[in-house]
Order: C-alpha cells, then sequence, then structure tokens
C-alpha cells in the first residue's frame, strides 16, 4: 500500500460521499430535482460538469494508454473528435433540447415521436450506459490496485460501490457539484504534470525525440483509415447521442446556458488532450508499454516515474475523479431510464415522485453491481470499449434526435425504423471482421437513410408537433 496516496484517495472519496448527503434531502424533494437539479445550473458549474460528464476514463487512462500502444496517430484521432463533442452538441442540440423541457433523451422522444420510440430508447439508454460503466469501473479497479496494494477485484468492487453511493443519494444536485470539484482535478492534475515532463525533458521537441528514439513506431499510422474516422466520428457525436452528456442540458437554467456550458466544456477539454499528447510521449519514452499486463497502466507508470508522493496522490485523484465523474452521469441516465421514462411512463403512471427517485436509487445500485460484475475481465484498451459505446449509442440515436431536432417531417415510424435499424447494422458490423472501432461508418448511415426514407413513405407529424419544433428554435428562453 503506498500511504500518502491512499490518504489523499481516501479523503477525496469521503468529501464526495458528503456532498452527495448533503444533497440527498433536496435531490428526492421531486423528479425535477434529482434528474435535473431543479434547471438551475449556471454556465460555469455547467461547463465543468458537462466537461466531467464527457472526461471519463477514456480521456485520460483510455486516450494516452491507446496512444502509446497504437501510435500518436490513434490519440490524435480520438482527441480531434472529444474535443470537437460540446462544440457540435452547442450547434446541433444544446439549446433547442433544453427549450423541450423534458427530463430525460427517452422522454424527448416520447414527446417528439411516441410512446414506442420511448420505450425503445429508454431500453437502449440502460443497455448502454450500463455496459459504459464497465471501462470506468476497469479504471477504477487499476487505479485501486495499485495504490491499495490490493486484488484488482476487490479494488473494483470497492471503489465502484464507493462513486455509486454519493450519486444515488444526491442525484443530479450531488453529481453536478462533485463534477465542479472534479473537472478542476483533472484539469490541474494534467497541467502540473505536464509542467514537470516537460520540464524534465526539456521541452516539447526534445520529449517527442525521446519518444521516437525509445519507440520508432510512435509516430506511425498502425491501423486502417476507417479505424481513425470511426472512432473521430464516434467521440465527435458523444455530446449528443450520450444520455449522460444530454442530461446536462436538462440541468441548465435556459438554453442560453445550456450553449455556453457547452463552449466551456470545449475549453477544458481541448486543455485535457494537449496535456495527454504529452503525457502520452513521456509514456513512450519510458519504453515499457510491452511489459505492462495492461496497457491502459501506462498512465499510474507515468505518474509513479515524474511525480513525488504527495502530488502523484492528488494526480491519482484526477484519475479517479475522471471516473467518477463520468460513471455517475451514466448511472443517472441508466436510473432515470428505469425509473422515470419505463415505471412511471409505462407501468404506473401514478406513481408519486418520491417513489419514483427511490426506485431511481434502488436501479443505480443494481446497475452498478452489474458493471462490477463486467468489469472483473474485461478486454484490454479502455479506449476501445468507449469507442464502441459511443460508436452504438451514435448508430442507434444519432439521426432520429438530430432530425427530431431539425426536420418536421420526421415521424414516430422513421424515429423507429432508425434506431432499430442503426442498432440492428452496428451489431452485425461489430460481429463482422470488420476495421477496430468503425462500425458507426456504415451503421450511423443506416439510421439516417431509415429515419429518411419510411419518414417520407408515411404520414407526416400533426400540425400541433410540427409547431412544437418550430418553439426549439424561437429566441424564448426557457
Amino acid at each position: 500500500m503506498k500511504g500518502m496516496e491512499t490518504s489523499i484517495l481516501a479523503f477525496y472519496l469521503i468529501i464526495m460521499t458528503i456532498i452527495g448527503i448533503y444533497f440527498a434531502k433536496r435531490a428526492h424533494s421531486s423528479e425535477d430535482d434529482y434528474w435535473t437539479a431543479g434547471r438551475n445550473i449556471n454556465s460555469f458549474v455547467g461547463s465543468f460538469a458537462l466537461f466531467a460528464a464527457v472526461a471519463s476514463s477514456s480521456s485520460l487512462m483510455g486516450a494516452v494508454g491507446s496512444g502509446v500502444a497504437l501510435g500518436l496517430p490513434f490519440l490524435f484521432a480520438y482527441g480531434f473528435g472529444a474535443v470537437a463533442i460540446p462544440s457540435f452538441a452547442l450547434f446541433l442540440i444544446a439549446g433547442q433540447i433544453r427549450r423541450s423541457g423534458v427530463n430525460t433523451m427517452p422522454e424527448f422522444f416520447k414527446i417528439r415521436f411516441g410512446k414506442p420510440v420511448q420505450i425503445v430508447a429508454a431500453v437502449i439508454v440502460v443497455l448502454t450506459m450500463t455496459f459504459y460503466m464497465v471501462p470506468q469501473l476497469t479504471a477504477s479497479g487499476l487505479i485501486g490496485s495499485y495504490v491499495l496494494g490490493i486484488e484488482y477485484t476487490t479494488a473494483v468492487i470497492f471503489l465502484g460501490i464507493g462513486f455509486t453511493l454519493y450519486a444515488a443519494l444526491g442525484g443530479m444536485w450531488a453529481i453536478t457539484y462533485t463534477d465542479l470539484i472534479q473537472g478542476a482535478v483533472m484539469v490541474i492534475g494534467m497541467f502540473v504534470l505536464s509542467i514537470i515532463i516537460l520540464v524534465d525533458h526539456e521541452g516539447v521537441g526534445t520529449l517527442i525525440q525521446d519518444a521516437l528514439a525509445v519507440d520508432p513506431a510512435f509516430g506511425d499510422i498502425t491501423q486502417p483509415w476507417m479505424s481513425y474516422f470511426g472512432l473521430f466520428v464516434a467521440f465527435l457525436w458523444f455530446g449528443v447521442v450520450s444520455p449522460s452528456a444530454v442530461m446536462r442540458n436538462f440541468a441548465s437554467r435556459n438554453a442560453k446556458t445550456a450553449r455556453r456550458s457547452a463552449l466551456g466544456a470545449c475549453i477544458l477539454y481541448l486543455c485535457v488532450f494537449i496535456f495527454g499528447a504529452i503525457i502520452a510521449s513521456a509514456g513512450a519514452s519510458l519504453g515499457i508499454i510491452g511489459s505492462l499486463d495492461n496497457q491502459d497502466m501506462i498512465f499510474i507508470s507515468v505518474i509513479e516515474h515524474y511525480m513525488p508522493p504527495i502530488l502523484a496522490g492528488v494526480m491519482l485523484a484526477g484519475l479517479l475523479a475522471a471516473i467518477m465523474s463520468s460513471a455517475d452521469a451514466m448511472l443517472l441516465a441508466v436510473s432515470a431510464g428505469v425509473a422515470h421514462d419505463l415505471y412511471k411512463g409505462h407501468i404506473n403512471k401514478n406513481a408519486s415522485e418520491k417513489s419514483v427517485t427511490r426506485i431511481g436509487f434502488v436501479v443505480m445500485m443494481l446497475a452498478s453491481l452489474v458493471g462490477i460484475f463486467f468489469a472483473i475481465d474485461p478486454p484490454q484498451l479502455i479506449a476501445i470499449m468507449v469507442g464502441w459505446v459511443s460508436g452504438a449509442m451514435l448508430s442507434a440515436f444519432g439521426f432520429p434526435l438530430v432530425l427530431g431536432i431539425w426536420w418536421k417531417r420526421a415521424n414516430m415510424a422513421g424515429a423507429l425504423a432508425g434506431m432499430i435499424g442503426g442498432a440492428i447494422a452496428f451489431i452485425i458490423m461489430a460481429v463482422l471482421p470488420f476495421a477496430l472501432v468503425a462500425e458507426p461508418i456504415v451503421a450511423a448511415p443506416v439510421s439516417a437513410i431509415l429515419t429518411i426514407v419510411v419518414s417520407l413513405m408515411t404520414l407526416p407529424p400533426s400540425e400541433e408537433m410540427q409547431s412544437e419544433v418550430d418553439r426549439y428554435h424561437t429566441h424564448i428562453e426557457s
């Protein structure tokens, strides 16, 4: 066990849990408070919350690990897409979907297209967000086993239950304000580590030369072009199709605040990937990637090599912050999908708000346990797992959601065809021997074509619904 690092991580977890307890009463007072923090989050807090929601373990451990293992161009493809996440969402959905006044993405599909689309969307949300827990828990297990000196499986269970507890207690209120802290810890920690690395190597140029001297393939293109393009596209759309990210728009005070939050998150993400490229170069210069049991551990190896114990503890807290801030948002999306969209929406429409939030609490705990089960024996490279989930959500949700906001003619039949057809196409491409994480290149266009063609072949939406679409694009803030 590493005493200093353990103490800092323990203190960090305790603070997050206290915040969850503090917000518990307010969060459970109404569904609006539990799912959207009373729609009262300002742009400063919202920027960090959105950034922290999308900057998962893949943005830190995963990006660095894949960059060292698969080459710097792979990290750049990932980074360009990820940095554009908030700005792409800003133009396509941020203000428009906030004006819809809903609590969840499936609820938007219900209002725009009808109950059948909501049910399908809720099922896909629960499945994808639960699987998305796996890379987050994998990263937490790697950090926990390294710092605490315990078995990987024990670390996954301990830390997984730890960050689930505060999210389930405090809902969106606790998640948002813990994300403010966690986002700041991530950015500051990576900045400090990058400065230490650059000073040690006497500048960027020397750092790159040192990395290439140890690993001449570090700058090479190692994958088919479709893998780079597929990864870029999957992450570019993440802020549009990920329920955990989209729910941040619902928590904003109004549409203008949602757009400003997206812009702020874009700037924060850009900083993280600049620092990530520096850290990946340092990882390549160590020349140990081939000796690691899990290649994502290269980030932790860099921390250990360059930082003294107290700073290493803070940086490891930053890594844990990336995991917790994304995992809590995913858990909230899963619990909302079951408790709000499926249970209250279709099973018990007269359920009280307190009973719905309590069901959400239970669902969060169960989803965490399912994620823990699959994280005990995960595949290598966190970034690849996240790429699969992002690609699946893009294939299913991307075009039904965007066309639902921007095209009046899109209807229920088209949305169902696009959502189901895109998901099936993704599964087929994932099963076939296709280029790594390139499935959305085929599956997303299939979804778009089906949404458009089936909508045109069937009856248009009502005049009332078409007027509702116009309201999404007004300048009246709500």
